[in-house]
């Protein structure tokens, strides 16, 4: 089982990185979206988390900027009709504490602006997996502690005429560009309108 890998970063696109490591061998891996912003310049070191699959015709390495990502990767690959590839879609497009709570409060319009996830599929997910997330429930919100504002400001944008992916995608970018203030959902949902505006 290969839980991690460390070396040279040697290659990067936008779903996959090469790393070399100290004893001569390159490993591929696949990885979210999300995670090709955060990667150092070619030529430094990396450590991520790392997922083998086994395929019919192979193997497929995975890699993780964490092991709370790693580990719900795991889980999504366990409900019907989720593959490694969607899998991996769904982490590139939300945090993984934004996903764990889409999934656990049933939040089917959250979970289809994940390409590839329809209404059906989002209605799978939420039943296999809303009550099987409870062991990484406190890891996610340790990860990203304001997640518990992010669905009421969303909602609060929508009702202001924004689509659920522009809402997200604004409340998201707040979050992200925070510089350690407090937030609420009144002071999130105005930075969130500055930024569409």
């Amino acid at each position: 089982m290969i839980s991690r890998v460390r070396g040279v970063l040697v290659r990067k696109e936008v779903d996959r990185v090469e790393i070399a490591t100290p004893g001569g061998v390159t490993y591929e891996l696949q990885i979210p979206a999300s995670l090709f912003e955060t990667l150092p310049r070619v030529g430094r070191e990396l450590e991520l988390h790392a997922a083998l699959v086994s395929r019919e015709d192979g193997l497929d390495l995975f890699g993780f900027p964490g092991e709370l990502e790693r580990q719900l990767f795991a889980r999504l690959t366990s409900a019907s009709g989720v593959g490694p590839r969607l899998a991996l879609t769904m982490l590139g497009a939300m945090s993984a504490a934004q996903l764990v709570e889409a999934i656990r409060g049933r939040d089917l319009g959250r979970l289809q602006i994940v390409n590839g996830v329809g209404r059906k599929k989002a209605e799978r997910i939420a039943l296999e997996l809303g009550d099987k997330l409870e062991d990484i429930i406190p890891a996610a919100v340790e990860a990203e502690p304001e997640v518990s504002l992010v669905e009421p400001a969303v909602s609060a944008l929508m009702a202001l005429g924004y689509s659920r992916a522009e809402a997200d995608g604004a409340v998201r970018n707040v979050l992200k560009s925070r510089d350690g203030a407090e937030r609420d959902v009144e002071s999130l949902v105005r930075e969130a309108l500055a930024g569409l505006s």
